[in-house]
């Protein structure tokens, strides 16, 4: 069947193994919004359709979607993601590395440095369009932030003008997919009052556009984010930050949930250093993880099935 063609109407026969968009993505952890980026842009999918108009897929796109996301985690840009993957022997070069991220970061250092909004913004956007938000999270935004981190000076006016544009940024595209989010409600909370709300507020858009509701308060302490949990009726805690965190503290916050909630706590980021101190012995309730991509693919499963 050729990528032109409708499938059969309700009650002909039709392939059992196809799958609709919102599958490949609980499958694959890449949402839907970037699915149709890569098909439209790029040709990387070519979905079959049913007499609606609805985009099917099958297990070999489920399959090329992890060859993608692989490349992609490896630095390759997304433009050259087809040719490559046309060339099987070309596919098999472990070697095939390429300086995509390294890339990105510095035409977007460029214009932070240059204080350059209209290129910031356009270069954020093309790059959230085309690739997994928490991919350029972990890839992109926590290496910028930690280039950023300086006190020579200039430093704290460029550090302020990314992480305020940028969350303008985030904030508007969460609204825009606040809509369409539906199921189980996540609570979002930053470790201590320092805590830069950027990388937390990119996770949420993550999982907004991965159609789950969340709540990013910022930071509370034990009690109230216990409040907070119990009054969202929350499924899944996250705790997540990038800045050095006390052990003790980290501890009473998951002492708390863990005794009065029946939440599942995913922890991300550096928070995950100090859990060798922390006394966590078999609490299956409490999944770290080292990025947000893990974190992401995750509470899709678990949340999913």
């Amino acid at each position: 069947m050729s990528s032109t063609q409708s499938l059969p109407l309700e009650g002909e026969s039709v392939d059992a193994a196809l799958v609709p968009i919102r599958e490949i993505s609980r499958v694959t952890g890449v949402n839907t919004v970037t699915l149709r980026a890569w098909e439209r842009r790029y040709g990387l999918l070519v979905p079959q359709r049913t007499s609606k108009g609805h985009r099917l897929y099958s297990r070999s796109d489920i399959q090329r979607v992890k060859e993608v996301q692989l490349w992609l985690g490896r630095g390759l840009a997304i433009s050259k993601v087809k040719a490559l993957l046309a060339n099987q022997t070309l596919a098999q070069n472990e070697q095939v590395i390429d300086s995509n991220w390294i890339q990105l970061g510095q035409q977007i250092y460029t214009a932070i440095n240059n204080f350059q909004r209209k290129p910031l913004e356009r270069l954020i956007a093309d790059t959230l369009a085309l690739y997994p938000a928490e991919m350029v999270a972990d890839y992109l935004f926590v290496p910028l932030m930690d280039d950023l981190a300086g006190n020579e000076p200039g430093m704290s006016a460029r550090r302020a003008f990314f992480s305020n544009l940028a969350l303008e940024m985030i904030l508007e595209a969460q609204a825009r997919q606040r809509q369409s989010a539906a199921g189980e409600r996540i609570l979002l909370l930053s470790p201590t009052e320092q805590e830069n709300p950027l990388l937390a507020q990119l996770f949420g858009y993550s999982l907004l556009i991965n159609q789950h509701p969340i709540e990013y308060l910022g930071y509370l302490n034990p009690q109230e984010a216990l409040l907070a949990c119990q009054a969202l009726d929350a499924k899944i805690v996250v705790l997540i930050g990038y800045d050095t965190v006390n052990a003790a503290g980290l501890q009473l916050h998951l002492t708390s949930l863990l005794e009065k909630s029946a939440a599942q706590i995913v922890v991300v980021g550096e928070l995950i250093a100090p859990f060798p101190a922390l006394d966590l012995a078999g609490q299956p309730a409490v999944k770290p993880c080292t990025n947000q991509q893990e974190a992401v693919l995750f509470i899709n499963q678990f949340l999913k099935g």
